[in-house]
This record gives C-alpha cells, structure tokens and sequence, in this order.
C-alpha cells in the first residue's frame, strides 16, 4: 500500500511504502516540528499575561471608569425626562387686555393659543374674556393655555329695516343678536296696510341709535288688507306680577278694574277675564279684574293701576312704566306695545314711591304714590 505526500519544498510528489525508512523518517520529523510549534503558543499567551500584569492594569481600571460615566450620564437623562418640566400656576387674565395677558402667560413660561369672537357689550374688544384651564390652576411649562379675546360686538348702532322683508330682517336680528343681552328683540307687530304683506312698515328705536345700553327693538309689519287676530287667554287666577310679564309680550289693550279681595279671593290676583277664549282683531281691548290685598295704615307696599291718555299712534308703539323708590331705586315695572289712547298698567310699588310712564323714550307722565 502506498499514499501521496505532496511535498512543498520540493513542489512535487512522492509515492512510498509506510514501511520504508525514508517514509518513517518523515513522520518522526514532522511530529517534533508540531511539537515545538504548540510548545511556542504556550509561550506566547504566557509572555501576553506578563506584559498586562507589568503595564496594562491602568488601561482596565481606565475603561471600568468609562463605562461607569457612559451609564450615568443615561441615568441621569432618563429621570430627567420622566420628571418633566416645571409646573408653574396659571395667571388669570380674564377682563385684562390681550397684551397684558400675553406678557404674563410669558412671564410663566406658557404658551396662549389665541380664539377671537364678538361679545355682547361695547367697548370689550381686544379683552380676555374667558380662558382654559382657569386662574389658579397648576400646569407643567410650556403648556399652551386656550384664551377667547373679544373682537368687539357684531354691531354698535341700530340699523335701519324700514320698507325690507321680515323674513330677511329676522334672519339678520339672529345672526347679530344671538345671545346679545343689549338688544332685546320684541314679537313682531302687524298692521293693516295696502303695502306688501311682511314688509317692515316702521321701526323702534331709529336707525342709528347707538347700542351702549340695553335696547328694546320693536318692529311693525304689514299684515295686508287682513287685520292680525288673536285669542284672548284666560287670565283668571293669574298673580298680577305673572300678569305683568305676559302684558310684555301680548297683543291686547288692557283694561283694569279692581276691588278689595273678599270671599276667599286670593289678594293679588285677577279675579275675571273678559272675552276669554274669544278670537278678536289684535290690540283689541279686554277687561280683567283685580283682587287688591286690604290695605292698613302701617303697609308700606301698595297695589294700584296707573290711567293715563295718550295720542293716537298709526301703529302700536313701545311704552314703558318704571317705578323710583324713595331710596333712588329704579326698576322697569313692564314694557307693552300699545296703540295710543287710554293706557292702564297695575303697579305694586312701595309707599313714596314715583313712577313714571313713557312712550317711545319720551316722558309722558309721573306721578306719586303715597
């Protein structure tokens, strides 16, 4: 038997027999030549271990420390960002001026987002008038705080509707007076009129008036050739001040009687209504009775019903009744469309007391209660 060795001294090739000399002799010195190259690896890791032990134990403790300042450098990013930033106490800004707000939103490192709309008083504009979250509250910085601005009021004088459409004009009065506390809108009055049926025959007040105090519109519209009509309700029962409140918006002259409250009538109350339940053209006249409480000598309320004559409008106009007390009180005791000719209000105001009639803003008459 017989094997290949490929000899790369020689560069070539041999065939021998594993029994003969030379093959043994090869063998032998190939064994001692892998025996010194593992004796010199030993040697080497040997000589690597000794030089690190002489000089590189510095260079270890050096890297220890590293990796000891990489790992809290992270340490201290992470509870950094989970602690978050400061928290700071929301300002409150409303009823200031934007830029006053805004410096104070800065001043504690917040960021206002800014929303615009028209409010219902003049001279509000470029004000705060709301914010979220409100004064007071606690709030990371940074944190953008939602703050309403007023942009002034939609309109600032009343407009002239004369000879338009009602239909178009109410849609109008919605859109500007939504929710507007100066402008108080009344029920539409119709009058008798060869002009279009739903055109705007006149106005209260006038074209141009300025709105800086509560304002009463009263519009008057053609009904055509047909007069309005309505039912008359049934008063019976009713509290003089509930009556008071319906007078506001009703579409009847009123007509008093009154009597001292016998019988188990309840004092202060209307005892009778004339035509109710009847259908009748509107601003026609309807009686009701009025059950006044006896009075005694030391009452300092009083009950009574001012009678006072006015002049014949074409069309219903705004009249107002309001009573002064001896104090220098004022307060409106009610606002009613009325034609003219004979008006009749039922007050209850106390004694000394000087109530005082107008129509149309004008003063028409004042009188004393005692």
């Amino acid at each position: 038997m017989s094997i290949e060795i490929y000899d790369e001294e020689h560069q070539g090739a041999s065939t021998e027999g594993f029994g003969s000399e030379n093959y043994m002799a090869k063998a032998s010195e190939a064994k001692a030549t892998g025996s010194a190259k593992k004796k010199g690896f030993g040697l080497s890791v040997k000589n690597q271990v000794e030089n690190f032990s002489n000089g590189g134990f510095p260079l270890l403790i050096t890297i220890i420390l590293a990796f000891i300042a990489v790992v809290v450098s992270c340490l201290a990013v992470f509870f950094t960002s989970v602690q978050g930033e400061e928290k700071v106490m929301v300002p409150n800004v409303i009823g200031k001026s934007w830029s006053t707000a805004f410096l104070e939103m800065q001043a504690k490192e917040l960021y206002p987002k800014l929303y615009l709309r028209y409010s219902d008083k003049p001279g509000e504009e470029g004000l705060v008038l709301d914010q979220t979250p409100p004064g007071g509250t606690i709030v990371k910085a940074y944190q953008r705080i939602e703050v309403t601005v007023s942009r002034g009021i939609a309109v600032d004088s009343i407009e002239n509707y004369v000879g338009q459409d009602i239909d178009a004009v109410q849609t109008r009065l919605q859109t500007l007076f939504s929710g507007n506390t100066l402008v108080d809108v009344r029920p539409v009055v119709y009058q008798k009129s060869s002009s279009k049926a739903g055109t705007i025959l006149s106005q209260y007040p006038a074209e141009g008036t300025i709105i800086s105090d509560p304002i009463k519109l009263f519009l008057i519209v053609s009904n055509g050739n047909e007069a309005e009509k309505v039912t008359v309700p049934n008063f019976t029962g009713v509290s003089i001040e509930k009556l008071l409140e319906l007078m506001q918006t009703s579409k009847l002259v009123f007509e008093f009687k009154s009597h001292d409250a016998a019988g188990g009538e309840a004092p202060g109350t209307v005892t009778a209504t004339d035509k109710a339940g009847a259908e009748v053209e509107a601003f026609s006249t309807v009686t009701l009775d009025l059950a006044f409480p006896v009075r005694g000598e030391a009452d300092e309320t009083v009950y009574g019903v001012l009678n006072c004559t006015l002049p014949e409008y074409p069309y219903p106009v705004p009249v107002r009744l309001e009573a002064t007390d001896a104090e220098g009180n004022t307060k409106e005791i009610a606002t009613i469309s009325h034609p003219g000719k004979v008006v009749q209000i039922p007050y209850i105001v106390t004694k000394g007391s000087v109530i005082t009639l107008y129509a149309m803003d004008s003063t028409v008459t004042q009188q004393t209660v005692n």
